[in-house]
């Protein structure tokens, strides 16, 4: 059977991609151009990059990518968005301590660089896209660093937790608020499409956060699914959460009650899109909050299952 278009077009946007990358690591920082290259773009890796589906859906909804001069617009926006997601999964590396190299603080600085320069290529000083630019960059930068302390503190605040999740992602919104603004909605982006996408972002992050307790808590972070996985016996173990927690799964309420607030907060987010305005961003939306119902009996066989083999091998 053959690719999926949509998957033969990630292949493409890819290949893209990955060119414009080479060729700015070449020019930029030659002595680590591979390694970040690898790290962003692996060998052999077939993972799509969703975050730049919205913009192209959002193109071709308000016919931005209707002439060849959008379509270019489009393809430096995406290749703007890549470059700031770059920025990001590098400096995450560095913060872990993944790598040491002090060569690819430069890389980050040069792709940062870059997608300020593909910005003003098309927006003028005056245009609102730079206040989206800044203010999403900084409210990822902020998030990451407030995520950090927070998950590793006994003073949580679960409601503080969640808005943090929606500015952890802010950045990977430029490229739609972009699209957006050169499509003159700056209206249906403020009220309707950052909303609606924050949202988007907040409820997966809650799944994925349900999927990587074990990876988290083995790197002494303890995140929020964890958190009200076992709250109120919460413990500043990693070790001592993971054993409630692990008890807390061999039923679903608790986890049905992550789950529906998951789906909760989604639903409030797409109650303010009108589904007209980008049919494709709604049903990308509503497929994923129909693929929450069940998923908790799912996540709780593989999760049980991973602690389990965690608990034996301590």
């Amino acid at each position: 059977m053959g690719a999926s278009p949509a998957a033969a077009a990630h292949r493409i946007e890819r290949r893209g991609i990955r060119e414009r990358l080479e060729d700015l690591l070449d020019r930029s920082c030659p002595g680590s151009n591979r390694e970040i290259s690898e790290r962003l773009l692996p060998a052999g890796s077939s993972a799509e990059f969703s975050w730049l589906s919205v913009p192209r859906w959002l193109a071709t909804s308000f016919g931005v990518d209707a002439t060849p001069a959008g379509r270019v617009l489009v393809d430096d926006l995406c290749w703007l968005q890549f470059c700031v997601f770059g920025v990001f999964r590098v400096q995450d590396d560095l913060i872990d301590g993944d790598s040491r190299d002090p060569r690819l603080a430069l890389g980050t600085h040069s792709l940062l660089a870059e997608a300020a320069r593909c910005a003003a290529l098309h927006f003028d000083g005056r245009s609102p896209f730079w206040r989206v630019f800044q203010e999403t960059i900084d409210a990822t930068s902020r998030a990451i660093l407030e995520l950090g302390r927070l998950q590793r503190s006994p003073d949580r605040d679960p409601d503080r937790e969640l808005r943090l999740y929606a500015d952890l992602s802010a950045c990977l919104k430029i490229a739609a608020a972009g699209v957006t603004f050169a499509a003159g909605r700056e209206r249906a982006w403020t009220e309707q499409l950052s909303p609606a996408l924050d949202a988007f972002t907040v409820a997966t992050q809650i799944v994925d956060d349900l999927r990587d307790i074990r990876e988290d808590l083995d790197a002494g972070c303890i995140n929020h699914a964890a958190w009200c996985l076992s709250h109120p016996l919460f413990s500043e173990s990693p070790d001592a959460v993971e054993a409630v927690v692990a008890s807390n799964l061999a039923t679903t309420d608790r986890l049905d009650r992550l789950l529906a607030r998951a789906a909760s907060v989604l639903d409030r987010g797409m109650a303010r899109l009108d589904p007209g305005l980008c049919p494709a961003v709604h049903v990308h939306l509503s497929d994923y909050r129909r693929g929450l119902v069940g998923l908790g009996q799912r996540i709780q066989r593989s999760t049980v299952v991973m602690l389990a083999g965690s608990a034996k091998k301590r």
